[in-house]
């Protein structure tokens, strides 16, 4: 910033000229950022910038664009399924994998199907092939189409393919013999709940564009075909999103994941929402907006202080030369009228505080704030009817993995017991090792008697107190208090033993993370069980509208709602059976704000914006306030006392800029009034001639070095 001099003209009496130019020399001339203008300034430049900003910012919400939490929604749905086909899949090749490690050379054909037929898989159809011709030597259920099978099979092999407008899953597994064994599984989606209005379906199809449907209707149309295809060609390198146009304010948009590597791919169709977004323009009024209050702001500031200070300086100064011509009186803050007052020997007036009217310059921004929060924050957000629908699919895979865990666990139990039905308990604590080290979802895994005491232990400690089991075998919550809840699963023994699995809490809590936002299960009396955040179990459940869904979930009911500012979903854990009789409720709640919505991206745009202008407008007034008003009311203190007679203290300038300028002014008068005229500008004792005089000398050489410079010469 340029060094802004002050013209000073002639006066009539030449004495008081030349003691104004001795003391235009001697008083600071202040640099930038130094100085009552620099904060103000400061503040309207960087206001500038931000109104910039803002036009910039605020100019990339236009346009028509398919919300992105419908596309988030639909790739956690098709993710889900496809990491579900894989499971499927996955457990077909082991129970595939195994029924063939256990035939023997030239083994009976039919033995091996009974083998390979004994897992959990639900086969379509299997058979036993001949290693030469391919031809099936023993078949069961519906035919194996044995043109799909590879001609070359070292290991375990999986083709995907279409058969009857149904998914399947060709596998095929080397018998020790050259022979092979081949199964045909069926891959089904569980149920979905679809919008039936937005053209909503669940395909699955290969990556040649080969497709069917599995649930909902796909659209009409040779475009969305294409589309489709081209979606289901892409999935074979991850997820894909496609979209085309669609009806007035809607776009079919089709969202593929791939099922692991075997070349096949689950696609959804939906007819989602467009939201207009308006003009690129948008951020032209608010940014116009910002530059009128950066400029009010200013104005403020260098009205109400910065030219009252200065007004005060010439003052000052005229006053330290000894100037007789009359002045105007200075108008301005209280501490400036005070100063003023005190030069002229006149009783301190009153007046508005400089803080007061300060403060007059983060208001104009903190209300440009306000406004711009108003414009684009303000109201509710809506939510598109697909994202509520979705998040009630997400809270229902999450209970159905839930389930199926907890089921799991009484499957895996149940197994236990009948095939150790004639081991001595004692002798059981091997399978026990295999079956806690062989999922993470077990904490530990005993055996106890009839009276409910622990005989052998695999794992941790058990945290179940040692009682007698329940008649039936089942899922049960051995607790209600304590620090964690107790789930186990149980099944008798004929001997009336019996094999207790206990579930790891945390690991359970993982299966919930499958739906968005926090994911809390619930007993009949609403208290909590399972969260995915931070919990003390069987705390009662907090939030009407999360208590609402539980109960209307424990009333057999299913349903997701934008209640207030949250997206609520909550569903029964009614099935598998096992855990039906556990009277548990699955609630999901989200911030509607989390949700990835134009409106909520407009939201966050304009509070970051209006943050940033408040943070200036404070940066300023904190600036102001220790460059400007401190300094300024040490400064009328003092010219209160000289005003009230104490003309022994010394008026010390703290400061290189006005303000510290009007101190040595005041000081010169002070001065003047003990001692005389003398003292006025120019005097030398302003120079400390009273003082040993200041001398500049040259710096002494040093002899040593000297001396090594010499030595270095010879």
């Amino acid at each position: 910033m340029p060094i802004r001099r002050e013209v000073i003209l002639p006066a009539a009496d030449p004495l008081v000229a030349w003691r104004r130019i001795a003391l235009d020399k001697q008083l600071p001339a202040p640099r930038f950022p130094s100085g009552i203008r620099a904060p103000s300034v400061a503040l309207l430049c960087a206001l500038l910038v931000l109104a910039v900003v803002c036009a910039v910012y605020l100019g990339m919400f236009h346009g028509r664009v398919i919300p992105q939490a419908v596309v988030d929604s639909q790739n956690r749905l098709v993710t889900g399924l496809a990491r579900g086909l894989n499971a499927t899949v996955t457990t077909g090749v082991e129970e595939m994998e195994a029924a063939a490690g256990q035939v023997p050379p030239g083994g009976d054909p039919a033995a091996v199907l009974a083998t390979a037929g004994g897992g959990g898989t639900a086969w379509a159809g299997a058979a036993v092939l001949d290693a030469t011709s391919r031809q099936p030597v023993a078949a069961r259920g519906e035919p194996v189409p044995v043109a799909n099978v590879p001609q070359d099979v070292p290991r375990t092999t999986v083709t995907p393919l279409i058969q009857g407008a149904e998914p399947r899953a060709l596998i095929v597994a080397p018998l020790p013999d050259g022979r092979l064994l081949a199964g045909m599984t069926s891959l089904r989606v569980r149920p979905l709940r679809l919008a039936p209005n937005s053209s909503q379906s669940v395909l699955v199809g290969l990556s040649s564009g080969e497709s069917t449907v599995v649930q909902g209707t796909p659209p009409a149309g040779g475009e969305a075909g294409d589309v489709i295809k081209q979606a289901l060609a892409e999935a074979r390198e991850g997820r894909a999103v496609r979209s085309t146009g669609g009806p007035p304010g809607s776009a079919l948009l089709v969202v593929a994941a791939p099922v692991g590597s075997l070349g096949i791919a689950v696609a959804s169709t939906v007819a989602a929402p467009v939201v207009e977004l308006g003009s690129p323009w948008k951020g032209l009024a608010p940014a116009a907006g910002l530059v009128v209050a950066a400029l009010l702001a200013y104005l403020v500031a260098r009205r109400a202080l910065v030219r009252p200070v200065r007004r005060l300086l010439l003052r000052a100064k005229a006053d330290a030369c000894g100037d007789p011509e009359p002045r105007p009186r200075i108008k301005g803050p209280a501490e400036v009228r005070r100063i003023a007052a005190a030069l002229d020997d006149r009783a301190r007036p009153r007046g508005v505080p400089a803080v007061m009217l300060l403060l007059g310059v983060p208001a104009i921004v903190l209300g440009w704030s306000g406004a711009l929060g108003y414009a684009f924050a303000g109201g509710p957000v809506p939510v598109p009817a697909q994202v509520v629908l979705d998040s009630e699919n997400q809270v229902t895979a999450a209970t159905v993995a839930l389930g199926e865990a907890l089921d799991g666990g009484l499957r895996e139990a149940t197994i236990a017991a009948a095939q150790g039905a004639q081991t001595a308990p004692a002798q059981l604590t091997p399978a026990l090792d295999r079956l806690v080290s062989g999922d993470d979802r077990y904490r530990g895994a005993y055996v106890t008697d009839p009276e409910g005491q622990v005989v052998t232990a695999a794992g941790r400690d058990p945290l179940r107190e040692a009682e007698k089991l329940p008649r039936e075998s089942g899922v049960r919550l051995a607790n209600t208090g304590g620090r964690l809840p107790v789930i186990y699963a149980y099944a008798h023994r004929p001997d009336g033993h019996s094999v207790v699995v206990e579930f790891d809490v945390p690991q359970l809590a993982d299966l919930l993370r499958r739906a968005d936002g926090r994911v809390r299960v619930v007993d009949s009396e609403l208290r909590t069980i399972l969260d995915t955040e931070g919990f003390l179990a069987f705390q009662p459940l907090a939030g009407g509208e999360a208590r609402e869904a539980a109960t209307a979930a424990l009333q057999g009911r299913t349903a997701a709602r934008v209640a207030g500012r949250a997206l609520v979903a909550g569903t029964p854990l009614a099935e598998p059976g096992s855990a039906a009789g556990l009277r548990w409720s699955v609630v999901a709640e989200q911030a509607v704000g989390d949700l990835a919505l134009p409106a909520n991206g407009l939201r966050r745009a304009s509070l970051v914006l209006g943050g940033a202008a408040a943070f200036l407008a404070v940066a300023a007034l904190g600036w102001h306030y220790f460059v400007l008003l401190l300094p300024l009311r040490r400064v009328a203190a003092a010219a209160d006392r000289l005003a009230d007679g104490d003309t022994e203290t010394v008026i010390s300038p703290h400061r290189p800029d006005e303000i510290g300028a009007i101190a040595s002014c005041l000081e010169i008068c002070r001065q003047a009034r003990v001692h005389g005229p003398t003292r006025l500008g120019g005097a030398e004792r302003l120079r400390g001639t009273g003082a040993p005089p200041t001398v500049v000398v040259r710096r002494p050489p040093n002899r040593r070095q000297a001396g090594a410079r010499r030595a270095g010469r010879r």
